[in-house]
């Protein structure tokens, strides 16, 4: 806990002296000690990703990123400090109650950071997608190594910055330093409720009593979760009905980051493009600055794909660039991205093919275990949410996050539908349910301790999930032990074992344990599963190769001789 609290200031300093100097350039004239620090993670996200083409995002790095960043703080120190002061004032006029609720709440955020990471994805590409990135840079034809390994998201390369893998190797804790954000944010808004009676302010006030489900994601870099959390703070910048260029340019950014970070949240760019449209006599002005920054955006975006896969806007199969040596084989493109394959996590592959629109909804949001409970919780938000807003007379901005929603719904349903593209929109509504029947500040506070009890019980106490899911990987949550109060646990929950191996010029590691097919863990690079090099080799008829003796020169795939 206390090295993830140092790693963390560090990221505050950082992320906060580089917003502040960005919202001056941008000429917001808002500031808050939460939407200006996730604006500076943005830019120092782009620096980075430009800096992955040329070399490994390292100690040399962050030489220049501290140097900038003292260089920030140095020019805006008045603002620096005004705003750490207004922040403290703000926290100081807590009720006691709530002073001890978010305080409470804040430890549990630590203590589940130094836990194990408890999704599974960590152990297929994360942790290794940041490891390449730490160690060598952007690499070409990386996804012919691991198939996954071509996403690379722009959180990845966020947290690349923020693992100081050239220090120490247990920090992979951004998602837990956003949900500190988030948690300060969301007792922000309860406070104002308190005070002023706003129902849009319960509504993100309540945040907290989601934390038994936000908190698995926390403890893992996971790129879904800021798409949650800048999503929110979208969605509350966007229900205050303000047409100002500040808002706009705010929106935009958050819009923008979350896409760079997970192309699924592409329905978030409808907000800024909807201000624009409604408000475009007062907005115009700003319509050069935004669109040059979502086409650095798009630049990056495609150049790194490219560079990766072959692909410009991987995971899409358009635009594949033949001329590559690295572009990977459109065979196996065309198996993992079909729609069979996509959909086949929750109906069989081969019933796919003969499967009606109506049964693909039903399997959709009908699956079993946690899922199925997601499912139709989702389907029951689409379904009543309509009848709320209309009937309780709610704000009409309410209607365009439903209609972003349902776009998204209907999108992933039959592209790649899984819940945790879209949850936070079910939260959203969920949480809005909750605000127009929990409005009693002492019941409100009770639900907050209630909350708070069970996210205690989980980040504490050992227990199965073997009834929410059928995924052993996923059947036992992440506890926090004394010896964390210094040290964190490791960066991969996976056994630490693994076993040299080969396949024509190249040498890899690959895990001793290879019960789960896409495995990685913490292996020394390059590191692949055995089993996985296999089935590719037998099923496709390619292998990995290294393009040279150098691993920074990258990967191509290979065609197996006989099999042409």
């Amino acid at each position: 806990m206390i090295l993830i609290l140092l790693s963390w200031l560090y990221i505050f300093f950082t992320a906060f002296s580089f917003g502040i100097s960005f919202s001056k350039a941008l000429r917001i004239r808002q500031y808050d000690i939460i939407t200006t620090t996730i604006l500076g993670l943005f830019p120092i996200t782009l620096l980075a990703t430009i800096w992955a083409f040329f070399g490994p995002i390292a100690i040399a790095f962050h030489a220049i990123l501290i140097v900038l960043s003292i260089l920030f703080w140095y020019r805006n120190k008045a603002v620096f400090i005004l705003i750490w002061q207004t922040t403290l004032s703000k926290i100081k006029s807590f009720s006691f109650t709530v002073k001890i609720l978010f305080a409470f709440s804040s430890l549990l955020i630590i203590a589940q950071s130094a836990s194990l990471p408890f999704i599974i994805d960590n152990e297929s590409y994360y942790v290794q997608t940041i490891k390449w990135l730490n160690e060598y840079g952007f690499v070409k034809g990386l996804a012919n190594l691991h198939l996954f390994f071509g996403q690379a998201s722009g959180w990845h390369i966020t947290q690349s910055v923020y693992s100081f893998s050239f220090l120490y190797d247990k920090f992979n804790d951004l998602n837990g330093f956003c949900l500190l954000l988030v948690n300060l944010f969301a007792f922000q808004k309860l406070h104002s409720y308190f005070t002023k009676g706003n129902r849009m302010d319960l509504l993100f006030g309540l945040l907290p009593l989601t934390y038994a489900f936000l908190f698995q994601f926390i403890s893992s870099p996971s790129p879904d979760f800021p798409v949650y959390v800048f999503a929110l703070i979208l969605f509350s910048k966007y229900l205050q009905n303000e047409a100002t260029e500040d808002t706009f340019i705010i929106i935009t950014i958050f819009a923008l980051f979350a896409v760079f970070i997970k192309v699924t949240a592409f329905v978030l760019l409808l907000f800024p493009l909807i201000l624009l449209l409604k408000h475009f006599a007062v907005l115009k002005k700003q319509l050069l600055l935004v669109s040059s920054l979502g086409g650095i955006v798009l630049l990056l975006f495609v150049i790194k794909n490219t560079m990766l896969t072959g692909y410009p806007l991987f995971p899409l199969l358009c635009f594949r660039m033949d001329d590559l040596d690295y572009t990977v084989p459109a065979i196996i493109m065309n198996f993992f991205f079909s729609k069979g394959v996509m959909h086949s996590f929750y109906i069989d592959h081969a019933a796919f093919s003969s499967a009606s629109p109506l049964d693909l909804v039903k399997h959709y949001f009908l699956q079993n275990g946690m899922s199925r409970y997601i499912g139709i919780a989702s389907l029951l938000t689409l379904l009543v949410t309509p009848i709320i807003i209309f009937k309780k007379r709610l704000p009409k901005a309410l209607w365009t996050i439903y209609f972003a929603f349902l776009v998204l719904a209907v999108v992933l349903c039959f592209s790649s539908p899984q819940y945790r593209f879209y949850v936070y929109f079910t939260l959203f509504f969920l949480m809005l349910w909750m605000s127009l029947w929990i409005t009693n500040p002492k019941w409100i506070l009770r639900f907050y301790a209630l909350s708070l009890m069970v996210v205690g019980i989980l980040v504490f106490v050992p227990l199965s999930f073997e009834n929410l899911t059928a995924n052993a990987l996923l059947s036992q949550n992440s506890t926090f032990h004394l010896k964390n109060i210094l040290i964190p646990e490791p960066n991969s929950k996976w056994k630490p074992e693994y076993k040299g191996d080969s396949v024509g010029n190249m040498l890899y590691h690959s895990p001793v344990d290879t019960s789960f097919f896409w495995v990685t863990g913490n292996g020394n690079l390059p590191c692949v599963n055995a089993e996985q090099v296999k089935y590719f080799e037998q099923g496709f008829f390619y292998i990995p190769q290294q393009r040279s003796t150098d691993l920074n020169d990258g990967f191509y795939a290979q065609k197996i001789s006989g099999h042409e």
